[in-house]
């Protein structure tokens, strides 16, 4: 099979766009929304974050299940990205656009539950969309040129979430009324990417052959059988908690530490992202030439580098070095991003090698951890500020809280990222696929 066609690629890579903004902006900015604009506590507000993630424990694999079971003349996965790109954009717009209430528990509630049922219509888009790469192609460097195009337009997409959102607010005035305009905005741009992917996809390739006895079918219970999916999910979980602590703590770090305006988040992100989309297909070459696993443990150095470098330099007023800061954090984060999905579809593949069709419950489960990983950032988050005495809806913090803030947004993530390194090495397919007899897989 040749190399898939580069408008197919661009067609479903779009859809990144969207994902990338859906993640992201919330991990940026819901905790503040709550906390700064509904007046809810930090803890409070860390839950109602967190919270919706445990939802998708349960629903991000059934969705996987579902989709491996699915037959339609428009495929098995295709049909979700269609009603699951206008369920997202619509509940996203009502997400930062809670009513006036008159009690903080009447926020909670609504916030919590809009979030359920985004996190629920994300899900029937995100788990078929991402199972897609593990049924593009039978060759292990071919998916990984797949992830490269699909991880360089979700950076644009955490790009957009976490420059063009802040920017969005405060051009829109901030307060009430910029969140929810800023919202329904990048709503709307979630809905037209996410399409694209779906109309852009219709003549795919699809090496899969989905299994007629339900033998062959994945299952729930393949995930807890498989030691390099598990290694791989659990090293995953670990940094992208690590990255949303510091997502979190972003705009507590630009408000009541440098005591600068929203839009100045933008361009701390606009490094950070910078620095990860121009080094996406630097880590794709370095994969091929060591190894996955040993370009992986480079890029967790690389961040840890970059926080520690962040925390020296971060109370000392010049924006050039905290972008500096940032840009080699966004360097290694390419990395950090791109490896463990493009290990992901070794994993899958080894296991359809073994018989077992199982790339939705899969993708299902990896989805869960992805957002699971991003939602413990704000829950971590709204527990530091809480322990560092933060007041919400002040203009001013202790010192306590200042410290506080500034560990969250480099020590804790770069402990997250170097606990995630040896977890990594664990995860080996192409060795268990030797061990087995079946079909060696590119390391």
């Amino acid at each position: 099979m040749g190399p898939t066609p580069r408008r197919i690629l661009l067609s479903y890579s779009m859809g990144s766009i969207g994902t990338g903004l859906y993640l992201t902006v919330p991990s940026i900015l819901l905790l503040y929304y709550l906390t700064q604009i509904l007046g809810i506590s930090p803890a409070l507000a860390g839950l109602a974050v967190f919270l919706p993630r445990i939802w998708d424990v349960v629903t991000d694999p059934v969705m996987g299940w579902v989709s491996d079971r699915t037959r339609s003349r428009l495929g098995r996965r295709r049909p979700y990205l269609l009603i699951g790109a206008i369920l997202t954009s619509l509940t996203f717009g009502f997400l930062f656009s809670a009513p006036v209430f008159p009690s903080q528990a009447m926020s909670f509630v609504y916030v919590l539950v809009i979030y359920v049922l985004s996190a629920t219509a994300y899900t029937v888009y995100a788990v078929p969309y991402l199972s897609m790469p593990a049924e593009m192609s039978a060759d292990s460097s071919e998916r990984s040129r797949i992830m490269s195009y699909r991880m360089t337009f979700a950076m644009v997409g955490v790009l957009a979430g976490s420059a063009l959102a802040p920017a969005l607010l405060e051009f829109y005035g901030g307060g009430r009324a910029g969140f929810a305009a800023m919202s329904w905005t990048i709503g709307t741009i979630c809905a037209v990417t996410m399409l694209l992917a779906f109309f852009g996809t219709a003549r795919s390739p699809d090496v899969s052959a989905p299994a007629e006895d339900e033998h062959s079918r994945g299952k729930l219970s393949d995930l807890r059988k498989d030691p390099d999916f598990l290694a791989l999910a659990l090293a995953y979980i670990a940094q992208l908690a690590g990255f949303g602590v510091f997502m979190g703590a972003t705009p507590y770090y630009v408000t009541d530490v440098t005591g600068q305006s929203e839009g100045v988040i933008s361009e701390m992100f606009l490094s950070l992202m910078g620095g990860t989309v121009m080094s996406l297909f630097v880590w794709n070459i370095l994969a091929t030439k060591m190894g996955k696993a040993r370009a992986y443990m480079l890029a967790g150095v690389i961040v840890a580098i970059g926080f520690v470098f962040f925390w020296l330099t971060a109370l000392d007023g010049q924006k050039a070095v905290t972008l500096a800061a940032t840009l080699i954090i966004g360097i290694g984060f390419g990395g950090l991003q791109l490896l463990p999905f493009a290990m992901l579809t070794d994993v899958i593949h080894a296991a359809r090698l073994r018989g077992r069709d199982s790339a939705g419950v899969y993708t299902g489960a990896w989805t869960a951890v992805e957002k699971g990983g991003l939602a413990l950032g704000p829950l971590i988050v709204g527990g530091v500020l809480s322990l560092g005495g933060y007041v919400s809806a002040s203009e001013t913090q202790g010192s306590d809280t200042v410290a506080a803030i500034r560990a969250a947004m480099t020590l804790v993530p770069a402990v997250f990222v170097l606990i995630s390194i040896p977890i990594m090495f664990r995860c080996n397919p192409a060795h268990r696929a030797d061990e087995m007899g079946i079909e060696a897989l590119s390391p």
